[in-house]
């Protein structure tokens, strides 16, 4: 990675309409591994979700700032949702910010909006055809929004989430994945690890030597390579001409 790719802002946004696919687990845990890889950098995380979970869970280990809470959902007006755009429009005007931002399930209402804020959007996902199938439904929308406003982001990346330990196939999520522009990413299997309450939550240093633990590093190191670095822009610049 390039010094001058690696210091492009980047804000990914970790979203599936579909619940209970572990997307704030996965964002409090890339936030802490994304600050612990780029020490001099921001790194900021913003919950969107109503229930704040991410939230609670970062901000005592976050220094001033660093992490929000604005919830956007069906009961809150549009206040949060201008505040997100002014937040992202300000720390992408940077040149080394990184967001990461999490949402809740529900209506896709506001949440595209927010998605086509971000350069990534991340979508976590189980196996099972009961998250596979509305998750599939999900990025086919924002395919056609993309299509609509003739632009190639947010770039799609699937997390096969909650996976057993001894999947070594995933041709039905690669099958699946045929009908939509995503790509997909190193896999999480083991979460038990990370079952956690917020006066404990230490981020990676509470499961250091874990399986749980290699495999978020391994699944921040493949957005550092391909996200943060740029890698996925250029790939989808030299696709567009």
């Amino acid at each position: 990675m390039s010094e001058m790719a690696s210091q492009i802002a980047k804000a990914i946004f970790v979203g599936n309409i579909k619940g209970g696919v572990g997307k704030s687990t996965l964002t409090v845990y890339l936030t802490d591994y994304l600050r612990r890889r780029f020490k001099r950098r921001s790194v900021v995380l913003l919950d969107t979700d109503p229930q704040g979970t991410s939230f609670e869970l970062m901000e005592p280990k976050s220094k001033n700032g660093d992490a929000r809470f604005l919830p956007v959902g069906d009961r809150y007006d549009g206040v949060n949702m201008t505040t997100l755009d002014g937040v992202l429009r300000r720390l992408l005007a940077q040149n080394d910010g990184i967001a990461m931002v999490d949402t809740g399930a529900g209506k896709l209402g506001n949440f595209w909006q927010m998605a086509f804020l971000c350069n990534t959007l991340l979508v976590p996902t189980s196996m099972s055809w009961a998250d596979l199938r509305p998750t599939i439904d999900f990025i086919k929308e924002i395919d056609e929004r993309k299509a609509d406003l003739r632009s190639v982001t947010p770039h799609v990346v699937v997390v096969p989430n909650r996976v057993s330990p001894q999947q070594r196939h995933f041709q039905q999520i690669v099958d699946a994945l045929q009908e939509v522009n995503a790509i997909l990413a190193p896999p999480i299997s083991e979460l038990s690890a990370a079952r956690h309450s917020s006066p404990d939550f230490s981020g990676l240093e509470g499961v250091e030597g874990t399986r749980f633990c290699r495999e978020i590093e391994r699944l921040g190191e493949f957005i550092v390579e391909y996200v943060i670095s740029g890698e996925l822009d250029r790939i989808y610049d030299e696709t567009a001409n």
